[in-house]
């Protein structure tokens, strides 16, 4: 597979970040759920996955090292400028469904005394942080179909 240099640079993108989000939500539900941010085993968990993206983004980029950059020409802008609106609509709906999960685990709660899922501030962050991951994902995915099909 005969892979241009902006599509090694959006494979290591897309592999650290999934990468990443794995260690980072893995440690962070095992720490007690998404419910409890003044643990200091989170404050770790975060600097290790800041750690961990920074030194195998360096370290992918030097295996796969750019032999010559290439400028921008339409075709790349176009695929960005799609793969850029694709990654907004998506997080608007994760968004979306977000405010639907407060506004329903709310409403519940006036009924009823359990809730399906919790909702606090420490959730919401970490809602919103997955939120925005999968925009980031959704937008190196529809970059690396349109750059294989040859848009």
């Amino acid at each position: 597979m005969d892979l241009s240099n902006r599509e090694k640079e959006i494979w290591i993108e897309l592999i650290v970040s999934i990468a990443v989000a794995i260690y980072y939500f893995t440690h962070a539900f095992n720490l007690g759920g998404f419910n409890n941010l003044t643990d200091p085993g989170l404050g770790k968990v975060v600097v290790n996955a800041i750690l961990i993206s920074i030194a195998s983004t360096i370290i992918l980029n030097i295996v796969f090292a750019k032999k010559n950059t290439e400028a921008k020409d339409e075709r790349d802008i176009a695929i960005e400028a799609k793969a850029n609106s694709f990654a907004y609509y998506s997080l608007c709906v994760f968004c979306t469904l977000i405010i639907g999960q407060v506004m329903i685990t709310e409403g519940i709660g006036y009924f009823s005394q359990t809730h399906p899922v919790p909702v606090n501030a420490a959730s919401i962050m970490h809602y919103l942080l997955i939120a925005i991951i999968l925009s980031g994902t959704v937008k190196s995915s529809i970059q690396i179909f349109r750059y294989r099909r040859g848009y």
